[in-house]
């Protein structure tokens, strides 16, 4: 794969002679070859979300135990409607492996002559047959000395013979967190490229986000998607200016690609993606009628339970009447059916008659 790649690397330097229109080239062979399958996954997502209903009433019917039954119908539900359930992957999982050997490919054009291997085994030959201990050359004053590229070809040729790789005026080996200390003249064009890396970057993220209002916000998927468009800029920043070509070759590429795939899958009443946005609003309003309703059942069932909670405390609470006078106090004990008031009158009777015998002895 690094082989492949180099090679065509090499043939589009014959074919252009220029270190960044050759990496500019490749790059956009390599999204050209992943843009079938980049429309297909999103295609096939969008599908899935509209169909998601029915994907939810087949994995209700099932129990636990029956996934097997339940994967079975899954699949032939995916066959009947043209859905790979994998689809929107695809693209991702050709562009990594793809993205890996390209930076490798890219970064090895860099390689300096003065390797440490290189190094070893010259002091091994020295110290094997005697000889003047040689001066070894410092990295960066020594010719590139590329790696996976054919020797003899013109891009081996041309970097072997020079420790620069000049395109645009400025040399794209070197980074921009390096040529700072050069003065911020010599690291303008670094910092420019780096500039539309990011903004390139944030335009992307924006035109996905716009046609995705409706969607339901995951707090880490959110997360995510507002800080990677800065971690591209950021990386630019230390890699060599051949990567960050790289990177803004693609951003670009992919800006068109995704106002493509706006206008021939979200744009009308029956697109995909209208259909997405009406399945997550009507979801969206069921779900709003739901919480109104048990809402509304909770407040009134708290309102009586309160209602009766202050009747009765108010029963229990509610002191009873004092009486102003004796006479009332017997005539409500006379009142009172089955009270036997007998000893009561004759401790009354004990209490008079004491007094009655004083009145005699006066």
């Amino acid at each position: 794969m690094f082989d492949l790649i180099a090679s065509v690397l090499s043939w589009l330097y014959d074919f252009t002679g220029s270190y960044a229109g050759a990496i500019a080239l490749l790059t956009l062979i390599v999204l050209l070859v992943s843009t079938p399958l980049t429309l297909q996954g999103t295609r096939s997502m969008l599908k899935m979300q509209v169909l998601q209903p029915e994907l939810k009433a087949i994995q209700n019917k099932y129990s636990k135990d029956q996934r097997e039954e339940m994967n079975a119908e899954l699949m032939a539900f995916y066959k009947d409607n043209n859905i790979n359930p994998v689809g929107g992957c695809l693209p991702m999982l050709f562009q990594i492996p793809v993205f890996l050997v390209l930076y490798r490919v890219i970064l090895g054009l860099t390689r300096r002559g003065t390797e440490i291997g290189s190094q070893i085994g010259q002091v091994a030959g020295e110290v094997a047959i005697p000889t003047e201990p040689s001066q070894f050359e410092a990295a960066e004053a020594a010719n590139f000395n590329p790696a996976y590229v054919a020797e003899g070809s013109p891009l081996f040729n041309d970097l072997s013979a020079t420790n620069e790789m000049t395109s645009f005026g400025f040399d794209i080996s070197r980074s921009a967190s390096a040529t700072l200390g050069d003065g911020l003249i010599t690291a303008f064009p670094y910092l420019l490229l780096v500039l539309i890396v990011g903004v390139t970057g944030w335009f992307q993220h924006r035109m996905i986000r716009a046609r995705n209002t409706g969607a339901a916000a995951n707090p880490t998927q959110e997360m995510i998607m507002k800080i990677m468009p800065y971690f591209l800029p950021i990386f630019s920043f230390t890699l060599p200016a051949a990567i960050v070509v790289y990177f803004l070759v693609s951003n670009l590429y992919r800006i068109g690609q995704q106002w493509y795939i706006t206008r021939s899958m979200y744009h009308g009443e029956d697109s995909l993606g209208a259909q997405v946005r009406k399945n997550r609003e009507d979801a969206a309003k069921q779900d709003k009628k739901g919480g109104n309703k048990s809402g509304g059942g909770n407040k009134n069932k708290g309102g009586n339970a309160k209602n009766n909670g202050s009747g009765g405390s108010n029963k229990k609470k509610t002191p009873p009447k004092k009486t102003s006078g004796g006479s009332n106090a017997r005539k409500t004990s006379g009142n009172a059916p089955g009270r036997n008031t007998s000893g009561r009158q004759g401790s009354a009777r004990s209490q008079v008659q004491p007094k009655a015998r004083k009145k005699k002895k006066r």
